[in-house]
């Protein structure tokens, strides 16, 4: 009995997937957008800037994973995805640290705070 030789290369790695995959991920990030964009325009306190790096994160790897074709990858490429999610991750708790252990006078100007009154400093009229 013959063997035939895969007729693509597609079929020749076992990668055979239609379009209706794309279809979902691209809903899936469409749905990410408009909530997004929903979010971005209420007012959640300190939850905020979590959940907005928490929505790109997971649509930057439904990105990778799929339109980048990284879960059809092996090996080194799935290592490196998977640290440089643990960078990211050590640098916003890094950053979000940071601002929680700050004293309220000491934070840039136009972040909300919790503690006191708000300070309003007239600005000079430049000329």
């Amino acid at each position: 009995m013959a063997t035939h030789p895969p007729t693509s290369e597609a079929e020749a790695h076992g990668h055979q997937h239609g379009p209706g995959r794309y279809f979902v991920i691209w809903a899936l990030l469409l749905v990410f957008t408009v909530t997004t964009v929903l979010t971005g325009r209420m007012d959640l306190g300190a939850i905020n800037l979590p959940l907005a790096l928490t929505i790109a994160t997971i649509k930057a790897t439904l990105v990778v994973l799929f339109f980048m074709h990284l879960s059809e990858s092996h090996g080194v490429n799935r290592l490196v995805f998977v640290v440089s999610l643990l960078f990211l991750l050590v640098l916003i708790l890094g950053v979000l640290g940071d601002l929680m252990t700050r004293d309220p006078l000491a934070l840039p100007i136009g972040i909300p705070t919790t503690e006191g009154p708000e300070i309003n400093v007239p600005l000079p009229h430049l000329r």
